[in-house]
């Protein structure tokens, strides 16, 4: 399950994953995604809970489409309850230009007000 929300005047986008993920959900939330960030949004704040897997189609649509979004992204937060996620999350910034930081679920509230912030 992917919940996408986005509000108007911030520059941040939440997206929480629950569960396992579609190639349907991905490609959904991806089509908002660009929408926001052609409207100037540069911040994401991903919240993982319970994390199932994705399926192989939408790991491939992760690759080839999401990927490439990843260059509009100034900063990024990744709040996990799985420690290997947090742990992905941070050898990302290696090889995307964001920003970025991983969270414990306990620290979302630090997570967003460090993904809104200068």
């Amino acid at each position: 399950m992917i919940h996408y929300r986005s509000e108007a005047g911030s520059p941040v986008v939440e997206i929480e994953v629950k569960g396992k993920v579609t190639d349907a959900e991905l490609k959904a939330a991806l089509a908002q995604f660009r929408a926001d960030v052609a409207g100037g949004k540069t911040r994401v704040i991903e919240v993982i809970r319970d994390f199932e897997g994705i399926e192989p189609r939408a790991l491939w649509t992760d690759l080839t489409q999401a990927a490439p979004l990843a260059s509009k992204v100034k900063r990024a937060a990744v709040v996990a309850d799985a420690a290997w996620i947090r742990s992905l999350a941070s050898i990302s910034q290696h090889f995307i230009q964001a920003e970025v930081r991983a969270f414990e679920p306990d620290k979302i509230e630090v997570a967003r007000a460090w993904v809104a912030g200068d």
